[in-house]
């Protein structure tokens, strides 16, 4: 039980780690003329956990005014949003990290009742 317990808090660690790389990503190429945000889509595992994968946003780009009148496309992306997305992930990520360490000291409770 406490393997699957480990389990299910490592997807999600995966799970925002993809989130906080993805949102910094977004934000490193919001000049890139040519790059296409993106979000992280999570789904559940039947035996517990998350899935989780790299999707190009809809829209992944927007049209933006140039200096000359024209326009051009940009990435659909807003910093603030992605400042949002990151810090819910970091928050997520703490969260499956306290499970792991109390899934460790269930284990160490368990070994110490069984010695």
């Amino acid at each position: 039980m406490v393997g699957n317990v480990s389990a299910i808090a490592l997807s999600g660690l995966y799970a925002n780690e993809k989130r906080i790389a993805v949102a910094a990503d977004n934000v490193a190429n919001v000049l890139s003329p040519d790059y296409v945000a993106k979000d992280v889509v999570v789904s559940s595992n039947e035996g517990g956990g998350v899935n989780s994968r790299v999707v190009e946003r809809d829209p992944g780009t927007i049209k933006v005014s140039t200096s000359d009148g024209g326009t051009e496309q940009r990435p659909d992306v807003s910093f603030e949003e992605e400042i949002v997305a990151t810090q819910v992930a970091t928050y997520s990520a703490q969260a499956n990290l306290k499970v792991l360490k109390a899934a460790d000291k269930l284990n160490e409770y368990l070994l110490d009742i069984q010695a």
